[in-house]
């Protein structure tokens, strides 16, 4: 029977090779170049269809730097150790910033078309695969240079990305010895953190102080990496006349920072609801307080999931929701476009991509065996059902929304697979385990997610007014933020000073973090919509699916009944997150 240490990315479909793949990205260059040479000055002269054939043709390059970009960049996520991945990925990052300098006249010229001209053609139906994403775009107008501007701060990509690409490879090798029971061995970050989900509590505080032990000499390393990020966003909004460095991130996802405000302020007054369980659970363990590593003890024993069980499980729950679901998750499991079981060098965490209409996403996982692991699972793919579908019915260009919109379908997932294990699984202890586990993944979606958020914002603004972000200082805002939340519920440990350092949302994509609040607590009231009327509501969640990004995220959940900009829409959600709480509650008093 397979395990997961058997599951593997094959990346052949991305590429044969590295030989070969540095051969297609200097024919896609080309390729480009010469689109840009042929169309470049064309695009407020074009009627519907021609502007149309322009799109589809720039949409195939973009498909292609798309395959090879992923091709590059899981190759070292598979091993960061691997000097000719690295090699790759230098040589990728290089050749995709020629690339999208090439096609940055396409967005820049539409964008300069005067209102009159654009909105008669996006009303014109040969463009109607295209127009909601060129619709959005024309919203940046005010922030968007000259077409020699945007190709100079676009020639800064690769010496920015290696910014990040330290910081991911000084988390990735990263190997500290410790004991879980086995004798001592190297542990990565991830292997780490596995153990705070551990029952034995001399392991889990032991694997945080070995953490933040092993992080410790690499923090300077680490801030700078952040620090030089921060700064980099920070001019570039400067530049391009961002009052807020929020704002970008807020017009990705196409919502109004009242909107987010609202959310964020709704899920701060709610902490206490947080508090509430820690106290609970302090009491379940025999503990006066909770250490930080007892957040996630488990509460009952939940019995281990091997990797077979755990693809049963999400097969099944997908597969009773939608089989089209199951297909998808079948297909890309037969296409070894998973990578499953943590390793050496390996990136932590988990994630999907998607990666071209032809080609099925790749996720990569870090399965241990935990019941919260089959979760994750479910998670991600949830990401690649969205992806498939959106990708089999819209434009290369228009399958992907934002990132608040894009994390709903994963988490609405990983409750598919909440209420399959909760409905089949007939061991009390391990039942009392997974409904723990449930409320405990909605609070770090949610309530750590703000932390985080707010992490951000603090962060941003120090480094606006001139201020390194040092160790030090980021570690400051850290413990504010988090004892904001935390309260006296929870006593946390001077290593914990560096809880920011591995986090890769910091380093990859700034406030991405209050998207997994946004979504859990959207997909909350979707899941409450589906159990009221599943026959109703399953035809219109595949319809938000297969929409991608082609529509708002207030269009997409309109259909549902659900306002975004109402203040009762995050009351209500807070409602379904206390139900969650109380079912926990009950459980663990019985």
């Amino acid at each position: 029977m397979t395990s997961a240490e058997d599951v593997r990315w094959n990346l052949a479909e991305l590429s044969p090779g590295a030989d070969e793949a540095r051969a297609e990205w200097a024919d896609l260059v080309a390729r480009a170049t010469d689109f840009a040479g042929r169309c470049r000055g064309t695009v407020a002269g074009l009627d519907a269809g021609r502007l149309r054939a322009l799109l589809d043709e720039c949409d195939g390059l973009l498909e292609r730097l798309s395959r090879l970009s992923v091709y590059g960049g899981s190759r070292v996520n598979m091993d960061a150790a691997d000097v000719e991945a690295n090699d790759l990925a230098t040589f990728a990052r290089e050749r995709g910033a020629e690339i999208e300098n090439q096609l940055l006249f396409v967005d820049l010229e539409w964008i300069a078309l005067d209102d009159g001209p654009a909105e008669a053609l996006l009303a014109s139906p040969e463009l109607a695969g295209y127009a909601h994403k060129l619709r959005t775009l024309r919203e940046e107008k005010p922030y968007v240079l000259t077409e020699p501007e945007e190709q100079a701060l676009n020639a800064r990509t690769p010496a920015v990305a290696s910014w990040s690409s330290l910081h991911d490879r000084q988390i990735a090798t990263l190997e500290v010895p410790f004991d879980a029971g086995e004798g001592v061995r190297p542990h990565s970050v991830n292997l780490l953190l596995s153990h705070l989900y551990r029952p034995e509590r001399e392991i889990r505080l032991g694997a945080l102080t070995a953490l933040y032990d092993g992080l410790a000499p690499r923090a300077d390393v680490l801030a700078a990496c952040y620090d030089a990020l921060v700064g980099d966003r920070l001019g570039l909004d400067r530049v391009r006349g961002f009052a807020d460095p929020m704002q970008p991130t807020n017009m990705q996802n196409e919502l109004d920072a009242e909107t987010v405000d609202a959310m964020i302020a709704a899920t701060r007054e709610s902490y206490g609801l947080g508090r509430r369980w820690f106290t609970t659970k302090a009491r379940l363990l025999g503990l006066d307080t909770l250490e930080l590593a007892d957040q996630y003890a488990p509460v009952g024993e939940g019995r281990g999931f091997p990797w077979a069980e755990a693809v049963e499980i999400v097969d099944a729950s997908f597969g009773s929701f939608s089989p089209r679901l199951a297909e998808v998750f079948r297909a890309c499991l037969d296409a070894g476009h998973v990578d499953a079981a943590p390793r050496a060098g390996k990136a932590s965490g988990a994630y999907c991509t998607t990666v071209s209409k032809g080609i099925l996403p790749l996720v990569l996982l870090n399965y241990t065996g935990r019941f919260r692991d089959v979760v994750t699972l479910a998670h991600e793919f949830g990401h690649a059902t969205h992806g498939a579908l959106a990708l089999e019915r819209q434009t290369f260009r228009s399958h992907r929304g934002g990132l608040a919109l894009a994390e709903v379908p994963s988490t609405f997932a990983q409750l598919l697979a909440d209420d399959h294990l909760l409905a089949h699984e007939s061991d009390p202890q391990t039942r009392l385990a997974l409904v723990v586990d449930r409320l405990e993944q909605a609070m770090a979606a949610i309530f750590r997610q703000v932390v985080l958020a707010r992490f951000e914002q603090r962060a941003y603004a120090l480094r606006a007014e001139g201020r390194t972000l040092t160790p030090e200082r980021m570690s400051e805002i850290w413990i504010e933020e988090n004892a904001e939340y935390y309260g006296d519920a929870v006593s946390l440990p001077d290593g914990y000073r560096l809880g920011w350092s591995y986090i890769p949302h910091f380093i990859h994509v700034r406030f991405y973090t209050y998207a997994y609040a946004f979504a859990h607590l959207l997909a909350l009231l979707l899941h409450g919509r589906y159990r009221e009327d599943p026959e109703a509501f399953v035809p219109l969640y595949l319809e938000l699916l297969a929409t991608g990004g082609a529509a708002s995220p207030a269009e997409l959940v309109a259909p549902f009944g659900i306002d975004l900009a109402a203040t009762d829409t995050w009351r209500a959600a807070f409602a379904r997150f206390e139900v969650l709480l109380e079912e926990a509650e009950a459980l663990a008093a019985a």
